[in-house]
């Protein structure tokens, strides 16, 4: 083979090689565009996106915290789950399980049996799926020396560690702030004032969080 056909050969094949590239560069980008995307074309939220990632686990646990008098931790593991609110101070401690809550005194050791009621079996979720698809507006914001991109929805959420019942939920809104893909802050935004909360999530579950203790009187 003469050098002008050789040089004529590579050629040819560089220029597959280029074609096959643009190819699969343009078929990833597709991809990853669909992933992004509803089926109407419009982006999918980054709400949207953690609601699915929390839809698909069998167990996990949010810590939202304002401070140690204002706190509350959730964890769900299958069909059971535990609650454990504080808000100025007081603590409301509940287990969901086997179709009952159950609020634990610790005080007292006392159990307090609501038959029938699994109203915060899933808590987060339900309540994320109220709020994601009412439309938002997007931004980004520094929050102690480091910027997130944020989710703003209208109307206050029960998130917020705080009372929110005497002002028009027109004036409420909520900014869900993410890094990347990871929710790590949510802001309640009030005419007069703001409360910041920070997101803590794990997969990580104690298992004894769902056991009634076994010295508690049953009522």
């Amino acid at each position: 083979m003469d050098k002008k056909k050789k040089i004529i050969l590579i050629s040819g094949i560089a220029v597959v090689a280029i074609v096959v590239i643009i190819g699969i560069i343009c078929l990833c980008v597709g991809l990853s565009k669909k992933a992004n995307t509803n089926a109407d074309g419009t982006a999918i939220s980054k709400l949207d996106k953690f609601y699915t990632t929390l839809s698909e686990k069998g167990s996990y646990s949010v810590t939202t915290t304002v401070d140690e008098n204002n706190k509350n931790v959730y964890a769900k593991q299958d069909d059971k789950a535990y609650t454990d609110s504080i808000y100025d101070g007081v603590e409301s401690k509940f287990i969901i399980r086997d179709g009952n809550s159950y609020l634990i005194m610790d005080d007292s050791k006392t159990c307090y049996t609501y038959q029938n009621n699994q109203t915060n079996l899933n808590k987060v979720e339900d309540e994320i799926a109220r709020i994601k698809d009412t439309g938002y507006e997007s931004g980004e914001e520094k929050i102690e020396n480091k910027k997130y991109k944020y989710e703003e929805y209208a109307g206050p959420t029960s998130f917020a560690i705080m009372d929110t019942s005497e002002v028009e939920e027109s004036e409420v809104k909520t900014r869900f702030y993410f890094d990347k893909d990871k929710l790590v802050y949510i802001k309640t935004i009030l005419p007069d004032k703001e409360q910041l909360i920070k997101v803590e999530i794990s997969d990580e579950v104690n298992g004894d969080l769902f056991e009634i203790p076994s010295d508690y009187e049953m009522k």
